[in-house]
């Protein structure tokens, strides 16, 4: 019961978090100010300001996350492409550091990070909508679509 809480509350915010920080950081990369992070839904708990970025943690948070920023001019699609790829490059790279600490043998937290930040990293780079939202695959593959196009 105590890691089943542990991994919700614990280990699948951390993974969107570090997800999110890539998007973040590819569009502080092409100069985008003002950037925001959301990890969870329903009411706020937390909110801070880290380095320019507004972090916002919400009482529920296994349930996502999302950044955002400031649109002050437009980003072109090779910018969209990169931002895009930020988050999964972030959840994949992250593995790395966590590997010395895997236990493939028994149960562990690192093995839990291991296989959700492998989960998200994967899923966000194949391409899809669901409803209003696109995934980071979708933004990257038709960013490259109309960057192609436009060539």
């Amino acid at each position: 019961m105590l890691d089943t809480v542990l991994f919700f509350y614990l280990v699948v915010p951390l993974v969107h978090l570090i997800h999110e920080a890539g998007h973040v950081s590819m569009a502080r990369l092409h100069k985008v100010k003002r950037t925001q992070i959301g990890i969870g839904i329903g009411p706020k708990i937390v909110d801070f300001n880290l380095k320019g970025t507004q972090i916002r943690v919400n009482i529920i948070p296994f349930l996502g996350g999302y950044s955002s920023n400031d649109m002050t001019r437009e980003l072109s699609h090779k910018e969209i492409a990169w931002i895009s790829f930020g988050g999964p490059l972030f959840n994949l790279f992250s593995i790395l550091f966590v590997l010395p600490f895997w236990t493939p043998s028994q149960f562990s937290f690192s093995a839990l990070f291991v296989y959700f930040s492998l989960w998200i990293g994967i899923v966000n780079l194949i391409p899809f909508t669901l409803g209003e939202k696109c995934s980071d695959g979708w933004q990257i593959a038709s960013s490259l679509i109309k960057l192609a196009k436009n060539k």
